[in-house]
């Protein structure tokens, strides 16, 4: 008898276990989302951020990822509405060339995003969405008009249900002024219950109050030392930072000086 539930306790532990794998586990925290590598190439010509594009080929989509993890990250960034920056662009949950709306988001589109946010979350990353990219208008204007049945339709789409932090924008302060980029921060907070980031062009903060966590960046060719003092500056701002882009590609002394000056995150490992 004794031996019966010794063998029934081993098997659901290993039942649980594999469970656990196969469902990728707990989401990360926000703060453990530490290490990325956004871009590769001379000047950002690979951009992992827009690994949910429909337009990226599978193929290309299992290379990045496989990039990635060959650097030794634990983090994925990822747009989900991207008209036009970097390769593969043009795309939103909405479907391929067509922007934010309060109509449902495209099943197809969504179920694609929602595979391979899987497919990182089985690697072992941690994933941070970015509602929305630079380089997107009349995207940008499109989602801050509408911002709270936009957030309402990514919610039901199920397409932050698996993600460590959610990031408003990218470069937010170069399309939304202070009250469009609150209404888009307010929207996400109204459906999505973690951590809430902002973004902004090089050296710039202005609506860091608005965010749970600053994502800073700043103009390449700076030295570490330099970065060092750039942290401390983003720090003063009062939130977490995630150095999150210090370079156009990958640039790991940079990231370490970001991380020994207090960043908790970085988006060039």
């Amino acid at each position: 008898m004794r031996r019966a539930l010794i063998v029934f306790a081993f098997v659901a532990v290993a039942g649980a276990l594999l469970v656990s794998c196969e469902s990728g586990g707990g989401v990360p925290a926000w703060d453990e989302a530490t290490k990325a590598s956004c871009w590769d190439g001379a000047n950002a010509e690979a951009r992992m951020m827009n690994i949910l594009s429909p337009l990226m080929p599978e193929a290309t989509f299992r290379a990045r990822v496989r990039w990635m993890r060959s650097r030794g990250c634990n983090t994925a960034h990822v747009f989900l509405c991207n008209l036009g920056n970097g390769d593969h662009a043009g795309y939103s949950p909405w479907g391929v060339g067509v922007g934010p709306s309060a109509d449902p988001c495209d099943e197809k589109t969504v179920a694609l995003m929602r595979s391979r946010i899987r497919h990182l979350r089985h690697s072992g990353f941690a994933v941070v969405v970015w509602v929305m990219s630079d380089d997107s208008a009349p995207w940008t204007k499109a989602l801050a008009a509408n911002a709270g049945p936009c957030l309402a339709r990514l919610s039901e789409a199920g397409l932050l249900d698996e993600v460590s932090t959610v990031v408003a924008g990218l470069e937010m302060d170069e399309y939304w002024g202070a009250s469009e980029a609150a209404r888009v921060v307010g929207a996400i907070r109204s459906v999505y219950g973690g951590k809430v980031g902002v973004h902004h062009t090089d050296g710039r903060a202005p609506f860091a109050a608005m965010g749970d966590i600053l994502f800073y960046q700043t103009a390449p060719g700076k030295t570490p030392a330099q970065i060092a003092a750039e942290t401390r500056r983003a720090l003063a701002y009062g939130r977490p930072v995630n150095f999150f882009e210090l370079d156009r590609h990958a640039n790991k002394p940079l990231c370490e000086a970001a991380l020994s000056a207090g960043a908790f995150g970085v988006g060039n490992w």
